[in-house]
């Protein structure tokens, strides 16, 4: 008798910017202007929006891709490496000669909050005609981050061409071009910074005016005042878990990685919205960055005893 098959994973394909390598100090306050601080904890490992987001995917019961670029140094290759090692599938990510890994070396404190000092921009070519776009039709779910817009624009069409949906992390970058690359995606979600520099006021005010285009919904992360998003129609909103943060590096990653899955997954929006705010909340509650993304298993007990009702 033949042995059943394992189920297939939804895959959902990540397109970065900037993969880096975090070095995560844990303290109890960020002391200026001078001085020397002795960390409470340390942890070394991967980092950028959207190879976070994959790790995330991957953690969280997906076969998550990652496309970008790093440079050709060791740095690169430990980022190579720490995605291998996580299953996110990597045949994807060149590394570029002659060029530099981003490295970025991050203060935690006792609330939760980071200093992030990173190294300067690679400055790598924004040619994206070598990405194998064919693979998006076999996808699920397609997400890309504001560090490389020629590239989100590749993808993004192809994903319309396909009928699959995008996930855009709307958080860094000139608010105009982000603004435009936004309305490629179906699911546009931004940063509450990046949706107060484009100009049009408070998140209830903002939403209806920068949706567009081939959007389905648009949106804004709040952090601990939870997600609020406009579907065409109306603005709507969810709660974020109540917790105390002890690190909330990685958590916007976090949320779009989760939403894409849970979009991949033929989750309907407001419960792909619910399921990727608890995730990230969850990751709050852990220091280290990517470290603390959850898995699967880990994360649905966690809900199990704060799911509301």
């Amino acid at each position: 008798m033949p042995t059943p098959s394992a189920p297939r994973k939804p895959r959902v394909i990540c397109l970065g910017g900037s993969a880096t390598i975090d070095q995560i100090f844990l303290v109890d306050e960020v002391k200026q202007p001078s001085a020397k601080i002795m960390a409470k904890d340390f942890v070394e490992t991967g980092g950028g929006m959207a190879a976070n987001a994959a790790v995330a995917v991957q953690r969280l019961g997906g076969q998550a891709s990652y496309w970008g670029r790093v440079g050709d140094d060791e740095p690169g290759d430990q980022v190579i490496a720490l995605l291998a090692h996580e299953g996110v599938d990597v045949s994807s990510l060149h590394k570029l000669a002659g060029f530099r890994t981003k490295l970025a070396s991050i203060l935690i404190d006792a609330r939760g909050e980071r200093l992030v000092v990173s190294s300067q921009p690679q400055g790598y070519p924004p040619d994206p005609s070598w990405l194998p776009i064919e693979q998006v039709a076999q996808a699920d779910a397609v997400h890309a981050d504001t560090r490389w817009l020629a590239g989100a624009h590749r993808l993004f069409d192809a994903a319309a061409a396909a009928g699959k949906p995008s996930v855009f992390d709307g958080d860094g970058g000139d608010p105009e071009q982000v603004a435009a690359t936004a309305r490629l995606a179906t699911h546009p979600f931004f940063s509450e910074t990046m949706l107060q520099a484009l100009g049009f006021g408070a998140p209830e005010a903002a939403l209806p005016r920068v949706f567009g285009g081939r959007n389905v919904a648009a949106g804004v992360t709040l952090g601990a005042d939870g997600v609020m998003w406009f579907d065409g129609a109306r603005i709507r909103s969810t709660p974020a878990p109540k917790i105390r943060p002890v690190d909330t590096l990685a958590a916007g990653d976090t949320w779009h990685g989760a939403f894409a899955l849970a979009l991949a997954e033929g989750r309907a929006l407001d419960a792909a919205i619910e399921f990727a705010t608890a995730v990230a909340a969850m990751k709050c509650t852990r220091f280290g960055g990517r470290a603390g993304i959850p898995r699967r298993e880990e994360f649905e007990r966690w809900w199990a005893q704060r799911r509301p009702g």
